[in-house]
């Protein structure tokens, strides 16, 4: 779909200077600097009476001439086969017809000359004396061919005598080979017919059965009539190889005496080994040029098949056998001078008389691209492609020099709805194939229609309305109308109507390019030496095509491209120092047209060039000026591509420019888009927005994707962005074509289309490319709820209304997977939520409060029933129920009574809606809230929609059928669980068929399934069943040890010998003791003083030591077990007191100070347990965490030393380094592999996560679970030590208030020593790096875990009075 356009033509005479009117013999192009370095000569000039000369120029790229050297050759018909410049010291190699190798060397030292004046010459000047001229070597036999290797190492040179010589860059011989008939035998090709009509299947006939790898006529090399019988050299763009095209004299099979002359090609390794030899091929021609990637050998073919003859190039592979070939479409006879390929293997040139044929391939197909002549018209003497710039061509007559360069480009149609249809025009020679790819994809090298013209197509185009064609030719161009969008008329295939002699526009009548404007305005570039002129034809083809000239300028320095604005209001033309200047036309052109205005200057020379107009519905008024928002987007031949002077990307490959966005593909394999808007904050200085390059593969749940950027096939470059259609047509690297719908065009124009509440549109165009339907609401959803009966009557379809609520979701899909990208879309958003945020504080939306609440599938679905039940219900009974069904949740209930009230008579509707419901919803769910309706028919129909065995619901149903309508229901919510309401239709029940008292059945059903609660309600009129159900309640409660609710239960029914029994189960001592005073006519005192000391015990064992106390002293009269129950809990400030008011001061000695030393003792104890374990743990903790700093490897994989502890789970395998190489260090903590940790299988059994839940909880030495114990330890100790800070502070008071002062001194020290180590370490034992809180979900996306924050290690109140030591 690619062509070639030329975008610079550089004229460059050439003349000999020390012997005038010497021929150019050849040309070197130094990549380097860009100079030229021609050799003239020899001749002899007999009328001056001069030697042979042979000169030697350079020729600077601004023009100046500087003669190297020059000096007289031995013999009058020799001749320059080759030169090459070497810069790095500056020497030029010479290799010269009658054997002599020539090596010109100097310093780059340039003097001045004077120059004959009578010459009219450029200023000319000459090198300085220094270089000097010396025969490197000579062949004496001579020399007819040599060719340099690519890296210009090897010097290949083939002899008069037939012998191939390689030399080193320093002329030393590498190795000498004979041409020999007997190379002829070294290969024996064998070819097994792949792609030939040979191995296709012709029937079971002779023919059918013939042998594919025995062809039917055999060619014996004959050679051809027109064959130069000279011999070339190519290398292999690898330097590796080189093949050699010489003719070879060999007698023919079973004829001794007859010899035959054969064209060979033969392949030699670069150290001159013969690798192979070329099959014999009839009328084969002396021309071979190795691809430069070293897959095809081309070579000349002049076929004569009977009355057939065609002259075609033919390619060998590198083992010499045929590998396809194509016809030049020439005259049979027509002579070829030269076949070349160009660096990049894209283009082969093909040097005829007069002019130069382009061809490239694609597809397996091979097209005539470009036909090149040079200005003067005179005939080409050789060509050379440009070293390192694959599209630049050297082309050299006998006094002239022309370099060409060429770029790719698309010549192809409007891009502006409507008429975006993607018309690409493809060149082939005097066939252009047209093919609107809005229409008909057809893959090339086929296409949608042929236009024949007259001679080879230099440029085509068609007009804004795709229709009228314009192509250029070498004199003429010839236009064509084509009827494409008439209705009811297939698509003719366009005719010339109309053909222009260039001549008649330009005297000099050099066109380089053609472009149509708009409708009916078309521009044409003329070359000139150097300038060139552009010429405006206004073309009217209403009846009959006439033209006229409608406006012409001349621009210097020469125009690189011209292009038309994407809106068809003016011409933009680049010049070559990168300026872009615009010619605004009007499109009746009727305005007088004034002369081009810059509008951009690019920071390099584009190759490619598109230019379009900002828009942005946010520009105000004061910078809506077109000029401030028109931009020029160019790509350069490396691939950086510029919108103005912003670089856009640095690896572009194609790009293509709507009058909305820039699409552009780059070496990353990306499709980028970047919208053509002016940004709201900079609206004088635009910088477009480029996306940045997605990740592809990142499956992270928070990555939301670019709607601007998606990966593309690799090498895939576009072809045609069609915006109506919302497609982008790519082109792969082989030639085929692929149509995409980017996720951005498809995604604006459904948003498009919502704003102009086309909700048809928008559905199919959500319903063909897969996008989420949620977006038809959350785009707009106020606009989406005035519109709902707009909605419903543009989908219309039933199964569209299905689809779309179906999909439904509560997620807002334009703030996630749909995210807008436009510009302008952050200040709509932003609006949007300041309007919504304002009218939330309105009294009419905290009315409807409660209607916002609810969901968006909710408010969408009640919206839609709320139109579809004021409609014709018979014909939206479906989505209807799909209505009910995808609410959340879904209300089923609803939709089984619609279903069974609407279709009660009819039981193909019934079944109809069963079936669908069924669709939307687990059968068996259905079929259970067919039964929770009572509705035993429906609930059979869905049944039959299920998986269930008749047997099992068929007898079931029918026992249904038989019983009562109360104990039927009661039957159905037992079967569904539903038991309340199961207990609800039992008690109404109230006599079974015999008319006995269901009352017992009641009581039961509710001691199964513990509906007391229940009871107790549906009872609450009736006190004895109350009662009743009351007291089995309260006995559930005991059984469940709910001592005090039992009790309170029985104590209101009366019962206080059950309710005494409950409170003392409970230690419900204030509880029990009152109700041994109600009940005190069946307690006696010894009963009552047995309970309080069951009570009393108890609540000691169970450490209510206060409670205890009370207990004891109230009820046992007992002072002393008091006292040492309040000293058991430190509550010795109470105890004194409760022994001073009882006047019984013994016991102070007795129980107190007997208590405090124990208190002492208990204390004195813990803290030096906790200090003791702080100090161990904390070391171990420290030498641990620095184990794991210094040697991370080792601490979590148990690789160290003899004297390292080896964690107890790890595999001593010898592959165990090996099966964990895929493993990062923490998979460990996380349970999961290096595989696991992708595929998310956790390959754990419930038993080893159980082991490994024992192995943390025991924190053995060595494991990985230490240091997680150990903190975890630490934590438990902190709380403790602040759990017994209260008993401590009341021990050291009681301590100095007995005079045991040295006690309470000793435990107030101590405990504010450990409080002090707690507070400095607690910050470095619970701190806890994120590389430890690393973890890997089942998808295998890395996250942390929560940092658990540092216990508080408080303070510890001491007295002042003691803390004097």
């Amino acid at each position: 779909m690619w062509n070639l356009q030329q975008i610079q033509r550089a004229k460059v005479p050439v003349s000999s200077v020390v012997v005038p009117d010497l021929p150019l013999s050849t040309t070197f192009l130094d990549a380097l600097s860009g100079d030229l370095i021609c050799a003239f000569g020899p001749s002899a000039d007999t009328d001056l009476g001069l030697p042979p000369t042979i000169e030697l120029q350079r020729i600077t790229r601004d023009g100046r001439v500087f003669v190297i050297a020059s000096w007289e050759s031995t013999l009058a018909d020799d001749h320059v086969i080759d030169l090459r410049f070497f810069p790095d010291d500056y020497s030029v190699v010479i290799v010269c017809a009658k054997g002599d190798i020539v090596l010109v060397g100097g310093s780059p030292t340039v003097a001045a000359v004077d120059t004959d004046s009578k010459l009219d010459k450029p200023a000319i000047e000459a090198e300085a004396s220094e270089f000097y001229v010396s025969i490197a070597g000579s062949i004496d036999a001579g020399i007819t061919a040599a060719c340099w290797s690519p890296d210009e190492e090897v010097l290949s040179l083939v002899t008069a005598e037939n012998n191939l010589v390689l030399l080193n860059r320093h002329l030393d011989a590498i190795a000498e080979r004979p041409l020999q008939e007997t190379d002829l035998q070294s290969s024996r090709h064998v070819s097994v017919g792949w792609g030939k009509k040979e191995t296709q299947f012709e029937g079971k006939g002779v023919k059918g059965m013939r042998d594919p790898t025995v062809p039917e006529v055999v060619d014996e090399g004959a050679l051809g009539a027109l064959d130069d019988s000279s011999t070339r050299i190519s290398w292999r763009g690898d330097g590796q190889y080189l093949a050699v095209s010489s003719m070879d004299t060999i007698k023919e099979d079973g004829h001794d005496s007859r010899q035959i002359c054969r064209r060979t090609i033969r392949v030699y390794s670069r150290e001159g080994k013969l690798d192979s030899v070329s099959a014999p091929v009839n009328g084969q021609e002396s021309f071979v040029s190795w691809r430069p990637s070293g897959n095809l050998i081309a070579s000349v073919q002049r076929v004569i098949d009977g009355s057939h003859r065609r002259l075609d190039v033919i390619f060998f592979e590198r083992n010499g056998l045929r590998r396809g070939e194509f016809s030049t479409r020439l005259l049979p006879d027509q002579k070829i001078l030269d076949l070349q390929w160009n660096n990049q293997s894209s283009i082969l040139a093909l040097l005829l008389n007069d002019r130069i044929q382009l061809w490239t391939t694609s597809n397996y197909y091979w097209y005539l691209k470009q036909e090149v002549y040079l200005l003067n018209k005179e005939s080409v003497n050789f060509m050379r492609w440009h070293t390192e710039r694959p599209l630049t061509l050297i082309l050299a007559s006998k006094s002239i020099l022309e370099i060409h360069e060429f770029s790719w480009e698309l010549f192809g149609g409007s891009q502006s709805p409507p008429h975006d249809l993607g018309v690409s025009l493809v060149v082939d020679g005097t066939q252009l194939k047209i093919t609107p790819l809005g229409i008909a994809n057809t893959p090339p090298p086929m296409s949608f229609r042929e236009l024949k013209v007259s001679n080879p197509v230099t440029y085509a185009s068609i007009n804004s309305t795709n229709e009228l064609i314009a192509v250029l030719e070498h004199n003429c161009i010839e236009l064509a109308k084509w009827q494409l969008r008439e209705k009811g008329v297939k698509v003719g295939v366009p005719e010339v109507s109309k053909k222009i002699d260039l001549t008649q526009i330009d005297e000099f009548g050099v066109a380089r390019q053609l472009k149509f404007i708009n409708r009916n305005i078309a521009a044409v570039l003329f070359d000139y030496d150097k300038h060139s002129r552009i010429v405006l034809l206004a073309i009217d083809y209403s009846e009959t095509i006439s033209y006229s000239v409608l406006y012409s300028e001349n621009f210097k320095p020469s125009v690189t491209a011209i292009t038309a604005r994407t809106d068809h209001k003016s011409l933009c033309i680049e010049l070559a120092t990168g300026e872009v200047r615009q010619l605004l036309v009007s499109a009746q052109h009727s305005e007088t047209i004034s002369s081009s205005k810059e509008i951009a200057v690019l920071p390099e020379r584009c190759v490619n060039i598109a230019v379009t107009v900002l828009n942005d519905s946010l520009v105000s008024d004061e910078v809506d000026e077109e000029e401030n928002r028109v931009v020029v987007i160019g790509l350069t031949a490396k691939g950086r591509l510029f919108a103005g002077r912003q670089r856009l990307s640095a690896s572009c490959t194609s790009f293509s420019v709507t009058e909305t966005h820039l699409a552009f593909t780059t070496a990353l394999n990306l499709l980028k888009f970047v919208h053509l808007s002016v940004p709201s904050d900079n609206a004088l200085d635009p910088q477009l927005e480029v996306p940045a390059d997605v990740a592809v593969g990142n499956n992270t749940a928070t990555t939301i994707a670019d709607e601007r950027c998606r990966a593309v096939e690799r090498g895939a470059k576009i072809v045609a962005v069609i915006p109506s259609k919302v497609s982008v047509v790519l082109q792969m690297p082989r030639g085929n074509l692929e149509t995409i719908y980017p996720r951005l065009l498809v995604l604006e124009g459904v948003r498009q289309m919502i704003e102009k509440i086309d909700y048809a549109g928008a559905f199919m165009a959500c319903r063909l490319h897969r996008v989420n339907l949620d977006i038809l609401y959350d785009y707009n959803p106020e606009l989406f709820m005035r519109n709902v009966e707009k909605f419903v009557e543009d989908l219309g379809k039933v199964e569209y209304l299905d689809l779309f609520m179906s999909g439904l979701t509560d997620e807002d899909v334009t703030t996630t997977i749909y995210k807008e990208t436009l510009p302008s879309a952050g200040h709509r958003r932003a609006l949007k939520d300041q309007i919504s945020s304002l009218s939330l504080n309105s009294a009419a939306q905290l009315a409807k409060a409660p209607e916002e609440s609810k969901s968006k599938v909710n408010k969408i679905c009640d919206a839609i029933l709320a139109i579809l039940q004021a409609k014709n219900r018979q014909t939206y009974v479906q989505s209807i129920i799909t209505a009910h069904v995808c609410k959340d949740p879904p209300d089923i209930d609803a939709a089984l009574t619609l279903i069974s009230n609407f279709a009660r008579d009819d039981n193909d509707k019934l079944s109809l809606a069963v079936e669908h419901l069924c669709f939307l919803q687990d059968v068996n769910k259905l079929y259970d809230y067919a039964l929770g309706l009572y509705d035993l028919r429906l609930a059979l129909i869905i049944a039959r929609q299920s998986q269930k065995d008749p047997r099992e619901y068929l007898p079931f149903i029918e026992n249904l059928q038989k019983q009562v309508p109360l104990r039927r229901r009661y039957m159905l919510d037992t079967h569904l669980q539903r038991y309340s309401r199961a207990l609800v239709h039992l008690a109404d029940l109230k006599y079974d068929e015999s008319g006995a008292d269901i009352y017992h059945e009641v009581e039961k059903f509710v001691i199964r399934h513990e509906l007391y609660k229940d009871a107790l309600q549906i009872y609450k009129y009736e006190p004895i069943k109350q009662y009743g159900i009351l007291k089995l309640y309260a006995k559930h409660l005991r059984e469940n040890n709910e001592f005090k609710e039992s009790g309170l239960a029985y104590e209101s029914l009366g019962d206080y010998g059950n309710a005494l029994e409950s409170y003392v189960l409970g230690l419900n001592w204030r509880e029990a003791l009152s109700a041994c005073e109600l009940a005190k006519l069946q307690i006696t005192a010894g009963q009552l003083q047995a309970i309080a000391l069951q009570l009393a015990e108890a609540l000691h064992e169970a450490r209510r030591y206060q409670e205890a106390s009370v207990v004891y002293l109230e009820y046992c009269r007992d002072l002393k077990e008091a006292i040492a129950s309040l000293s058991k809990g430190f509550f010795y400030a109470e105890a004194i007191r409760l022994i001073l008011l009882q006047n019984e001061h013994s016991y102070l000695g007795e129980i107190i100070d007997p208590a405090l030393v124990e208190g002492f003792n208990q204390i004195s104890e813990l803290l030096s347990d906790c200090r003791s374990q702080l100090s161990a743990q904390l070391t171990r903790l420290r030498e641990l965490r620095e184990k794991k700093e210094l040697d991370p490897m080792g601490y979590f994989d148990g690789i160290g030393g003899g004297d390292v502890d080896i964690p107890d789970n790890v595999s001593i395998a010898a592959t165990s380094q090996a099966s964990t190489s895929g493993q990062s260090l923490f998979t460990r903590y996380t349970g999961k592999t290096g595989g696991t940790a992708q595929t998310g299988a956790t390959r754990r059994t419930a038993k080893n996560k159980r082991r490994e839940e024992r192995k943390r909880a025991r924190g053995k030495k060595g494991s990985i679970y230490e240091e997680e114990y150990l903190v975890s330890s630490i934590r438990r100790l902190i709380e403790r030590v602040n759990e017994t800070r209260v008993d401590a502070r009341s021990l050291i008071e009681s301590l100095s208030r007995r005079e045991m002062k040295e006690r309470a001194i000793e435990i107030q020290r101590r405990y504010v020593e450990l409080i002090e180590i707690l507070k400095g370490c607690v910050v470095e034992v619970c701190t806890v790096s994120e590389r430890d809180r690393t973890r890997y979900d089942e998808d295998g996306n890395m996250y942390l875990i929560p940092e658990i924050p540092a216990p508080i290690v408080e303070s510890f109140e001491i007295m002042h009075i003691l803390d004097y030591k």
